[in-house]
């Protein structure tokens, strides 16, 4: 049953989703707020000691930014370092999806709990401004000329990532990470497909995301697990569905 505009009747529910389509008028922030005065816990803090635990924290930046908070104070409190050895890989993933989301992690006052994220050209030029480095936008226009900036400006653009992605479309991406040494390293990709090769682009990034971090978790180098999270973007581009059915654990291999 549809009950998602009856807040009363959702309140009782022991299992509540809360979610907003492209059409919707919910709130889900003021939709949350009520839910917790009508004493429906938070899933992120009663889950606490699974992010607690967990290898790895991909943050949605769909959710509003009281619950983006909580996640990243938890994150934060729990010490996530951000390594990308064999032996220590914990981060907090962000994928910003558009401009506006990136401003919404800013605005939890805790940005430098993000230890790895992945903005394409326009989430990295609103990602620099609410860094307070100027960038001429024609910088996006080349993964070099995005990895000389990112070198000069490190400190405040890179925060407190240990991986960080650029995605530049047909461009390829800009690659900076931390190796074990705890030294940046900077590094170009191509593009994973030849543009007249694309069917869709819709879940290629989520795809990428998916390969890099498991890869990681795998005990791949970054390096590996670029390959990998290419590899997943590849398949995916070239099929209408937002994941490919041929990525599999044999790209692990």
């Amino acid at each position: 049953f549809d009950i998602s505009a009856d807040l009363q009747e959702l309140s009782k529910t022991p299992v509540c989703v809360v979610c907003s389509g492209v059409k919707s008028i919910l709130d889900i922030p003021k939709t949350v707020e009520y839910l917790e005065t009508h004493s429906v816990n938070c899933v992120i803090e009663k889950n606490e000691d699974a992010l607690e635990t967990s290898d790895f924290i991909l943050l949605d930046s769909n959710l509003p930014v009281p619950l983006m908070t909580k996640v990243l104070e938890i994150a934060k409190k729990h010490e996530k370092q951000g390594t990308v050895s064999t032996e220590s890989y914990y981060f907090v993933w962000l994928e910003p999806t558009d401009i506006d989301k990136v401003k919404k992690v800013f605005a939890t006052g805790l940005v430098d709990a993000v230890t790895a994220t992945s903005p394409n050209a326009n989430e990295f030029l609103e990602w620099a401004k609410l860094c307070q480095v100027a960038v001429d936008p024609s910088v996006v226009n080349s993964a070099d000329s995005v990895l000389e900036l990112i070198e000069k400006e490190k400190t405040r653009l890179l925060l407190n990532t240990s991986l960080f992605v650029v995605t530049l479309s047909n461009k390829g991406s800009a690659v900076v990470y931390r190796n074990n040494l705890g030294q940046l390293e900077f590094q170009s990709l191509p593009p994973p497909i030849q543009m007249d090769k694309i069917i869709s682009v819709s879940g290629a990034g989520d795809s990428f995301n998916s390969g890099v971090i498991a890869g990681l978790t795998h005990n791949k180098t970054v390096v590996e697990s670029l390959r990998i999270g290419q590899e997943c973007a590849r398949l995916t581009l070239q099929t209408t569905l937002s994941t490919s059915e041929a990525i599999n654990s044999q790209l692990l291999k």
